[in-house]
């Protein structure tokens, strides 16, 4: 999609699987001291044209990735519990910097064809590993402590 992705997570297997389906640079969040920082600088030194906040925890730092760069959007998707996060900053941030914040609950019908298209090609790859039941506890563990890279599934009819 001519995007240069930056993905920002803790681990090395989701440092290996975000190379791995095509991200330009990985910021691994445990490790790095100023994760701001490091994004700036693999975003020319200026920062991001974009964020996309999939993780709810992510939001107060979201403004940050943008450095100086003008006219960057900010895409909401992660929604936390109500009253929980704030997404702001002082009135002129957004003014001088020109940003953009963006939601939305569903995709367009152009949004559902690319993805349809892209599923036709080969392109989308599903990232999972299937489970049998007796493995569902320490599945979910797992899953709360950020361990897993991609999703699990449980198959019922797998021990």
């Amino acid at each position: 999609m001519g995007m240069r992705p930056i993905v920002i997570d803790g681990g090395e297997a989701k440092e290996k699987l975000s190379l791995e389906v095509g991200a330009e640079a990985f910021v691994d969040f445990t490790k790095e001291k100023d994760v701001a920082a490091k994004v700036i600088e693999i975003a020319d030194g200026i920062g991001v044209h974009g964020v996309v906040v999939t993780a709810y925890q992510a939001y107060k730092t979201a403004l940050d990735y943008v450095g100086n760069r003008k006219g960057a959007r900010v895409m909401v998707i992660a929604l936390p519990p109500a009253g929980t996060v704030q997404l702001g900053s002082e009135p002129s941030t957004f003014v001088f910097k020109n940003l953009h914040i963006i939601g939305s609950l569903v995709g367009t019908m152009q949004d559902t064809a690319a993805c349809l298209e892209y599923a036709r090609r080969g392109l989308l790859k599903p990232i999972h590993e299937v489970r049998g039941k007796s493995q569902w506890a320490e599945s979910v563990q797992q899953l709360r402590r950020g361990e897993i890279a991609g999703r699990i599934v449980i198959d019922f009819n797998k021990d």
